[in-house]
């Protein structure tokens, strides 16, 4: 995908993404209470190991999402004041557009990637 360049087709994607986040904070959201659900109705060991792992995996996405959007919010500030996308945030270097769309897509893929297990493992419960 080409990098826009105008600075308002910047804040348009950022948006865009900053918008993807918050759908992807939603959806962990009604997971986590599915997975609540089925750890009340089950005593399985098994299944118990895999509530907790899937507990921890929604813990660190819902981290992952914070960090996410805090990075793009602070280039979308950063991009008002000067024109331009040069951010450096801690070890989450967000210094241009493609490293911003890097980090989207590793970030879209992952939760893909986690929804698709939970619902594999929701079936395997009932």
């Amino acid at each position: 995908m080409e990098s826009p360049t105008q600075t308002s087709d910047l804040q348009e994607q950022i948006n865009t993404w900053k918008t993807e986040v918050n759908t992807v904070r939603e959806d962990l959201q009604m997971m986590r209470e599915r997975l609540a659900q089925l750890a009340f109705s089950k005593t399985n060991a098994t299944i118990m190991a895999q509530v907790e792992h899937f507990q921890n995996r929604f813990i660190r996405q819902a981290e992952v999402a914070d960090e996410m959007y805090h990075d793009l919010k602070q280039s979308s500030k950063k991009i008002s004041a000067n024109g331009q996308l040069h951010v450096i945030h801690d070890d989450r270097p967000v210094d241009d557009y493609d490293t911003l769309q890097e980090r989207m897509e590793t970030f879209q893929k992952l939760f893909e990637e986690l929804k698709t297990d939970f619902n594999h493992f929701i079936p395997a419960c009932q």
